[in-house]
This record gives C-alpha cells, structure tokens and sequence, in this order.
C-alpha cells in the first residue's frame, strides 16, 4: 500500500507535471495544483487519487497505453483498493487524509483519452467502478513516492 507517483496540473486542463514530493494543505489540496489556487475550493478536489492496478486493467481492456498522469489523478498508488476508504481517515508519509467519494470518470476525461479506435463512452466504461478516490486534508504535510498509505 504505497505512492508510486505524484502528479499536480498547475493549469485547469494544462499537462500534468510529476513531483518528487508533495505538500498538502487543509482546505486547499496539493501545492501546485490548480485545485490549490481556488480559494474556496472543494474538499472532494482537494487531492485524488487513483490505483495503478485500475490504470493497468484500464490499459488492457482498452488496448491503450496511458500512464498514471493521464488520469489527472494525483496520486498514483498500489496495493490498495481505493473504493473501501470512503469515510474512513488514512495516512500518507506526514499528512493525514479522509476519503471521501469515489472519483468516477467523468467525460471529458473520457474525451481526453479517447483515440479513432476507443471511444470516450468506452474510456468511462473501462474505469467504471476504478476511477479513484476524492479525499480531503484533514492535517497537513508532505506526501512521497514509496510512502506507505496506512488507515488509522
């Protein structure tokens, strides 16, 4: 159960960079996120995350090839399901988080996945049910690849 990789879009629909570590704020989610800068932002935005597994079987299904970031999720993980933390507190290296709902696809991210040969409906499908987790910042700190995600 462990953070493969960080990702922030500084630009609402903007490429997606990957970080080496991540600071995240209550209220506000990730530095560098374009989620971040609104002030009153919304706690389901604050930070997402996503299971490479679910990338993986989403890349098999498909016959695509895309990475983590592709997702616009930022935090990519393994080795644990997402679904069951919905209401529940969990860590990650300092910071502290709460799940809040499931982070279904959604079409535009279907339309930015799509290719001549997938169609955007079957990039929502293929992540039914494995679109990741919404979580919010419940106690700040910095966050890193290899962390371990621990459920308190």
């Amino acid at each position: 159960m462990t953070v493969v990789a960080i990702h922030v879009a500084p630009e609402r629909g903007g490429p997606c960079m990957t970080l080496d570590q991540g600071t995240l704020v209550p209220g506000r989610g990730i530095e560098g996120d374009h989620h971040h800068a609104e002030p009153d932002g919304v706690p389901a935005s604050e930070v997402t995350f996503i299971e490479a597994e679910a990338v993986a079987a989403f890349n098999t299904t498909t016959g695509l090839d895309v990475d983590g970031s592709a997702t616009r999720r930022n935090v990519l993980t393994t080795g644990v399901e997402l679904n069951p933390l919905v209401g529940r507190r969990f860590a990650v290296g300092t910071a502290l988080l709460e799940g809040l709902e499931p982070c279904d696809p959604c079409a535009t991210l279907g339309r930015r996945l799509a290719t001549p040969s997938v169609s955007a409906s079957d990039v929502v499908k293929a992540l039914a049910n494995r679109g990741g987790l919404r979580a919010r910042v419940v106690e700040g700190g910095v966050i890193a690849p290899g962390d371990e995600i621990r459920v308190v």
